[in-house]
């Protein structure tokens, strides 16, 4: 036991208890995708054992560890953070999955909100910032998100999300897309502006009140599809770059509670995958 103190010595967080890296869990304020794979999932865990002492992370996660018996919103922007002493895990790494369990965000969700849509929901989560010091690499183009839009009136509900000022922000630099007047124009639902009509919830509480509610989901490399992997249902990623394919993340997302996981570097091809698919459900 001491000679795994000394190796945590410098992170006063962290407190080793039997055969586990600590009964704290400090995010650190990592990446937020980073945040729903690892720490969460080793945080329940701990709880199930009975083991669990205190969760720390950022503004508006008190969601996410619904079950902690103490939990403190210690940060205010995320960053990337190389090493998580707490659960004695590294970014990429596959996770320990003996000392992990993914709660069920989808029942616990599920009746919180009746949003009152009258179609299946269909969730798609964009971004358009600066990635790796460069541009925007991993995102759902205009013209892509104006077809799914057409595709999709009279079949489904779209409600899009794309990072606003509603969340905690990282070290990346947002640019603007101008992409949603044309979406609201086809009938799509800005997650933003449906927020305001359920201001009583945090926005991370309700995405994952929406989430719990959809059973077809599109999202690109990041947070957000990490995020998206605790829910069942169909998920389809956009990933151009990035080192989850290397390190087996979407394999191992398959873990947590998504049903199906779908993975395209080619925007067309993940249209065309989508409207097969409504075909079969019939739903086209």
């Amino acid at each position: 036991m001491g000679a795994v103190k000394s190796a945590f010595a410098w992170n006063g967080s962290v407190q080793p208890i039997a055969q586990y890296p600590s009964s704290i869990v400090d995010s650190q304020g990592c990446e937020f995708g980073f945040e729903m794979y690892y720490h969460i999932g080793y945080a329940y865990h701990l709880h199930q054992q009975g083991l669990l002492k205190q969760t720390i992370s950022c503004r508006d996660t008190e969601c996410f560890y619904w079950f902690s018996p103490q939990h403190r919103e210690k940060y205010k922007r995320r960053s990337w953070v190389a090493d998580y002493p707490s659960i004695s895990q590294r970014p990429h790494e596959l996770p320990d999955f003996s000392r992990w369990d993914v709660p069920d965000f989808a029942a616990r969700y599920a009746n919180h909100v009746d949003f009152g849509f009258g179609l299946p929901l269909l969730l798609v989560f964009n971004k358009y910032n600066s990635e790796w010091g460069g541009p925007p690499v991993n995102y759902l183009s205009k013209e892509f998100l104006v077809q799914l839009s057409e595709w999709a009136a009279g079949r489904m509900q779209v409600v899009y999300f794309r990072p606003t000022v509603k969340i905690v922000a990282d070290d990346s630099e947002v640019f603007n897309l101008r992409e949603k007047s044309e979406l609201i124009e086809r009938g799509v639902v800005m997650a933003e502006t449906l927020h305001d009509q359920y201001s009583h919830l945090s926005f991370n509480e309700f995405q994952l009140c929406l989430l719990s509610q959809s059973a077809l989901r599109i999202a690109v490399q990041g947070g957000a599809a990490y995020m998206n992997a605790l829910f069942p249902g169909q998920l389809s990623v956009l990933h151009r770059k990035g080192a989850e394919k290397e390190a087996g993340t979407y394999e191992a997302f398959r873990k947590m509670k998504v049903g199906e996981v779908c993975v395209y570097d080619n925007e067309n091809e993940l249209l065309e995958k989508i409207c097969e698919d409504s075909v079969e459900r019939g739903a086209a």
